[in-house]
């Protein structure tokens, strides 16, 4: 039985990502003793160092949702602002 700073050096991670990993639920929980605290076994070790192996063998692409050109960019922008300024009134009575 291993705490999860154990846990953590034998799979090469830091505490904090393993944490990570089981908050974002990439990976399963472990059991927990009478404190609430995790216990992780042997075969627990393994199945997070395959899914680690998995997780980083390839770079993940990153796509962006709208891809806009730099002049689209600047003219949805200025269209906010201008419809922000618009729509802004300061309260009666703030800042007299």
């Amino acid at each position: 039985m291993l705490s999860t700073v154990e846990a953590a050096k034998r799979i090469g991670v830091s505490k904090s990502a393993l944490l990570r990993w089981l908050a974002e639920g990439l990976v399963e929980d472990v059991e927990r003793d009478w404190r609430g605290w995790r216990v992780w076994r042997s075969h627990d070790v393994e199945r997070v160092k395959a899914f680690q192996k998995a997780y980083h063998s390839k770079p993940i692409r990153r796509i962006r949702r709208n891809a806009m050109s730099r002049a689209e960019y600047a003219k949805a922008a200025a269209q906010s602002m201008r419809s922000f300024a618009m729509g802004y009134s300061p309260r009666p009575g703030a800042g007299m």
